[in-house]
C-alpha cells in the first residue's frame, strides 16, 4: 500500500523527461517492459 502511495524516484524536467521517453520507446517498442513502473507514462 504505500509502495503505491510514495513516488521512488524524483519527477523529471520535461526536457529529461522527453529523452527518457524515447530511450525506453527504443527499447521497448510495445511499452510491455514495467510501464508507469519509475515515472507515469514512461
Amino acid at each position: 500500500a504505500v509502495r503505491a502511495a510514495v513516488a521512488v524516484f524524483e519527477p523529471q524536467e520535461e526536457g529529461v523527461a522527453a529523452l527518457t521517453r524515447r530511450v525506453k520507446e527504443s527499447f521497448d517498442p510495445d511499452g510491455v517492459l514495467g510501464p508507469g513502473r519509475m515515472w507515469p507514462g514512461i
